[in-house]
């Protein structure tokens, strides 16, 4: 089996699933089946100079200025987000064929890059239900309620933590200080608690379907030093 998948794709954005032969080598989330949503018609680098990420990341506000400055995202997007996107480009992923079985045994990452929620509803529920487990953030909580079955609300304060949590979600909340609240545990998989395990292991964020308390996690990645803007 080739590496990676594309999904779907629609006028401007691709979604590429990756891992299927080699696993990722990012020692937080494990061997995962990483999912991206791309902007396509620039790279992923050019395009948050031009604002035009907010095709696959909407209002996220770890985006920035919406010119490349002052982004806190997690990601580093000259890396896999480059690789996958420079990959699609030259047709070295084929178009996916609905079958589900590709996923069976195996654990999810629900937006690696980009807004999981731009993956259809069916799409999602489908392959959840194939794979062994799975992970999912999602900033876009307040529109999209539906979603709280196999996503996380990703929030950036006790304030959102609460919201969210009052709309049914279970939350991820990325903070400045070591300080869960009494609804949260660290994330077990980050660099203040030890790395005890990893997200593939853990799958600790997977939604209202996984009976757990929310998560916190410290402002973390490449843009960890913007966080606080």
């Amino acid at each position: 089996m080739e590496n990676g998948k594309i999904l779907f794709e629609t006028a401007d954005v691709v979604c590429v699933a990756t891992g299927f032969k080699s696993k990722s080598a990012n020692s937080k989330t494990g061997g995962m089946i990483q999912t991206w949503f791309l902007w396509k018609h620039s790279d992923p680098v050019a395009a948050i100079k031009t604002g035009d990420d907010a095709a696959i990341c909407f209002d996220c506000p770890h985006r920035g200025d919406g010119t490349g400055k002052d982004r806190a995202c997690y990601v580093n997007i000259g890396q896999a987000p480059l690789a996958v996107w420079k990959c699609w480009k030259r047709g070295g992923y084929s178009l996916w064929d609905g079958d589900t079985s590709i996923f069976k045994g195996r654990v999810v990452r629900f937006g690696s890059y980009g807004e999981p929620v731009l993956m259809p509803r069916r799409m999602m529920e489908r392959i959840a239900g194939a794979a062994m487990g799975w992970t999912g953030y999602t900033h876009q909580w307040r529109k999209f309620t539906t979603r709280k079955r196999w996503l996380m609300a990703s929030v950036d304060n006790e304030t959102q933590a609460q919201r969210a949590t009052g709309k049914g979600w279970r939350t991820f909340r990325v903070a400045t200080a070591q300080s869960p609240l009494a609804n949260e545990v660290q994330c077990p998989a980050s660099e203040e608690s030890g790395k005890k395990t990893t997200c593939a292991a853990c799958l600790l964020c997977s939604g209202t379907t996984k009976q757990a308390r929310s998560v916190a996690i410290m402002a973390h990645g490449t843009g960890k030093n913007n966080f606080s803007k």
